[in-house]
């Protein structure tokens, strides 16, 4: 697609970027050019949330002819990401003592009116079935719901501080029809909580269907700051990922999920590692770590070929490494085929380094 005559390149640092998609307006569609999904995702991820941030969803619309086809992916993602995050709703109302009995369905009802006397726009009519089908595992799409409705109380129980579905709107094109998947983009900013951000390599056409999104579309030129060009194109783009995420394993991570449950489970290692921090080195630099003993000043990192499996990742990866080092911190590296795989190895590995860091310590 060619860029518009009338778009001004707008140099960015990449710090700002993620402010940028993160503070996009509830209710309106922000077209952005020049920074693609997987650089994006990067940023955020790495950005430290304040209390009350937004959270961004990262959503991938294909083979979709039709708006209802659209819409129904949509849906289905958000569904998918509410019953991962179960059972913490709407940020910070958990249900975890809630069993799938008739009392534990009488305390989730009362949680959410709890939650309801706070967030203005839960609506109990949806939200007490919706959690009747999480408690039983099942993904709250709840019947005979307009879509719109679906949206808006998916996207407060995914974050009632605001959610900015972000989607890859030129692959999207490419994939679907693109007059269906712009009017889906407009119909969720015009009827639900979210704001929208719709990504292209450069701005489309001023014709239609485009013309209606284009209105305030930036085209930027992201700065580095140390992290970018290592990362930009590297990560997987075509699932759906929710950022930022802060002090537990992520959600949507199997690999985080299944190395937490095994850490805890081990008697010697169950209380040592926070997962998903915040590190500030010797450097300057803020890196996030995936698990991190600080006692012991020890890290483990876990890598997915698909994310570390080139060159430029591969030389980022080593520098993070070498300014946690000068920090003090032992980094252990396992790759996400070996938890998968073996996870009895990787404990034991684990178990071998705090070994180590202890005997350092002593």
């Amino acid at each position: 697609m060619r860029r518009s005559a009338s778009s001004r390149e707008e140099r960015v640092p990449e710090s700002a970027t993620a402010e940028i998609v993160l503070g996009a307006a509830s209710g309106t569609v922000l077209v952005l050019a020049g920074v693609d999904a997987s650089l994006l995702r990067h940023l955020i991820d790495q950005l430290e949330p304040r209390a009350n941030t937004p959270r961004a969803l990262f959503s991938r619309i294909s083979r979709a002819q039709t708006t209802e086809a659209v819409v129904h992916q949509l849906v289905d993602h958000l569904a998918d990401t509410a019953l991962r995050l179960w059972p913490v709703w709407y940020n910070d109302f958990s249900f975890s003592h809630c069993r799938p009995d008739t009392l534990g369905r009488l305390a989730a009802r009362r949680i959410v009116h709890r939650a309801a006397a706070q967030i203005t726009d839960l609506q109990t009519a949806w939200a007490e079935p919706a959690v009747e089908l999480a408690l039983d595992q099942r993904r709250p799409r709840v019947p005979r719901v307009p879509a719109a409705i679906e949206v808006s109380q998916l996207a407060l129980a995914i974050s009632r501080y605001g959610l900015v579905l972000i989607v890859d709107a030129e692959q999207a094109c490419r994939d679907s029809n693109s007059s269906a998947v712009v009017h889906v983009l407009e119909w969720v900013a015009q009827l639900t909580p979210c704001a929208v951000v719709a990504l292209f390599g450069s701005l489309p056409p001023h014709k239609p269907p485009f013309d209606r999104i284009l209105y305030g579309a930036r085209v930027l030129i992201v700065e580095e700051e140390g992290s970018a060009k290592q990362t930009a194109g590297d990560g997987p783009t075509d699932e759906v990922w929710l950022s930022p995420w802060l002090g537990s394993p992520h959600p949507l991570s199997e690999t985080e999920q299944r190395l937490e449950k095994a850490l805890r489970s081990d008697k010697e290692l169950a209380l040592l590692f926070d997962c998903n921090q915040f590190i500030e080195t010797v450097r300057g630099t803020r890196p996030k770590v995936d698990f991190v003993w600080p006692p012991g000043r020890m890290i483990i990192e876990l890598d997915g070929y698909s994310s570390h499996g080139n060159r430029a990742a591969f030389m980022y990866d080593r520098h993070r490494d070498y300014e946690l080092t000068l920090t003090g911190y032992t980094v252990l590296r396992l790759a996400n085929e070996e938890i998968a795989q073996d996870i009895g190895k990787a404990i034991e590995k684990i178990r071998d380094i705090v070994h180590l860091c202890r005997s350092r310590i002593n």
